[in-house]
Order: structure tokens, then C-alpha cells, then sequence
């Protein structure tokens, strides 16, 4: 079950936004650095990882032109509005004929003024669980995803510091990204993303207050091997 506050209440959120607005048939979220946070109840994996490709070739392209701040592609069938808010991006797959006002009440009214709700709480709950300055080591790659990598003793850790009730029942054969789905990553720039979490991968790497990041996206926090974060867990 995914237990990230994030992903189950903008969920929630996304799937209430579809009953109430019946011309909106995909909704899903995804973060700058590609990684889907969650999407409406019906709408599934396979359909947001379609949406989300014909994007890669946009956001290629604001690298050049600057940060892409809204969207709006229309289609034979339907249109696609693509909104970024408060770091998070926001995909409305809706019908041909979908009223605009409504669409942009929904992208510059009601989802920024959800997500303020929420962090204005879901923070102060994770101001108590620990948070560490890792040290950024970076690879790349075919297989190199958008996940980050950390420590094992970091991640269990955290989960017992979270969640006390988890540390008797927790055993070797059980993976620990099944309880910390996510981390945020804050750079001292000011910078920060969420991002997908595994154990790390290099045993040379382990014990050293390292975390992996896929170069992709060290390029869009803007840092460097060698560069110091601070990493929150998400849970």
C-alpha cells in the first residue's frame, strides 16, 4: 500500500477534481524531473506514461526557451493542458469541447490553492521525522531511471524513527523502498524535488552519508558530485 501522505491525498484530490468536472478524463502529477506522483483513480499507469512521453520532446526544448509554465495542446479527439504548480506539474487530459473557464479555474484557482492547503500541514508533520546533509554522488545510464539511491541503514532508520509499530515486523527479505517511497531533495540553492527512493546499489558507496542521483536529474537541482543536500523522507 503506498502510505506517502503526498501521493494518497493529491489522489484524492485529482479523483474528487474528475467527479466534479465530468469533461476532464485523465488527470495525473509528475514532478520536474519526470517521476509520476500519482494520478486519479482511473486513470492508470500505462496511460500516464503515454501522456507523459509526448512531453519529453517539450521540455528538451524549455531548456533552451526557458521554464514552460502552462500548455495547452489541442487534439482530434480531446485536449491536453499541461500547468506547473508550485513545482509540480499537472496534466488535464479533457474532451474537445471542455469549457476553457473551467480548466483554468482548476490550473490557477483550485489545485494551487489544494496543494497550499496541504503542504501548509503535511510539512509540519514531517518537520518531526529526521532529515540528513548527504553528500551527491551521480551516475547515468541506460537503466539509470529517475530513482534516487541511499544508504540501507539511512532508510530503516528513518522508517523506525516514522513509524515505531514497523520495527518488529520489518525482515531481511522485505525491501525497504516498500515503506519509504519517496524523498525530497533540497539543494542550499534553494531547489528542491521529489523524487523515487531505492537502496543503494554500490556496496563501496554504503556507510559513507552518500546518496546517488541520476545525473538528468542533478542537471535540474543544479548540482554536482561532491555537492552536499538535504534529503527528507516522504512517507
Amino acid at each position: 500500500m503506498n502510505r506517502d501522505p503526498y501521493a494518497i491525498a493529491l489522489n484524492n484530490a485529482l479523483t474528487e477534481i474528475k467527479n466534479a468536472y465530468p469533461d476532464i478524463t485523465h488527470s495525473f502529477l509528475f514532478t520536474k524531473t519526470g517521476s509520476i506522483i500519482t494520478g486519479d483513480q482511473e486513470t492508470d499507469t500505462k496511460t500516464m506514461n503515454s501522456i507523459l512521453e509526448s512531453f519529453e520532446s517539450m521540455n528538451e526544448k524549455a531548456k533552451v526557451i526557458g521554464d514552460i509554465k502552462s500548455v495547452s495542446i489541442k487534439g482530434k479527439n480531446g485536449n491536453l493542458t499541461l500547468s506547473n504548480i508550485n513545482d509540480v506539474h499537472l496534466v488535464l487530459a479533457t474532451s474537445k469541447n471542455a469549457d476553457k473557464t473551467h480548466i483554468h479555474s482548476i490550473t490557477n484557482v483550485i489545485f494551487p490553492t489544494i496543494l497550499k492547503t496541504f503542504e501548509a500541514f503535511v510539512p509540519m508533520h514531517l518537520q518531526f521525522q529526521s532529515q540528513k546533509e548527504l553528500v551527491v554522488d551521480t551516475f547515468s545510464g541506460f537503466f539509470a531511471g529517475d530513482s534516487v539511491q541511499i544508504d540501507a541503514e539511512t532508510l530503516l532508520e528513518w522508517t523506525k524513527n516514522n513509524d515505531p509499530s514497523l520495527s518488529d515486523k520489518l525482515t531481511e527479505e522485505q525491501k525497504l523502498q516498500e515503506i519509504i517511497e519517496h524523498v525530497r531533495i533540497e539543494t542550499f540553492a534553494g531547489n528542491s524535488t521529489l523524487c523515487k527512493v531505492k537502496e543503494i546499489s554500490d556496496q563501496k558507496l554504503t556507510g559513507k552519508n552518500t546518496i546517488r542521483i541520476p545525473e538528468k536529474v542533478c542537471n535540474t537541482l543544479e548540482i554536482k558530485k561532491g555537492d552536499i543536500v538535504t534529503v527528507k523522507p516522504v512517507l
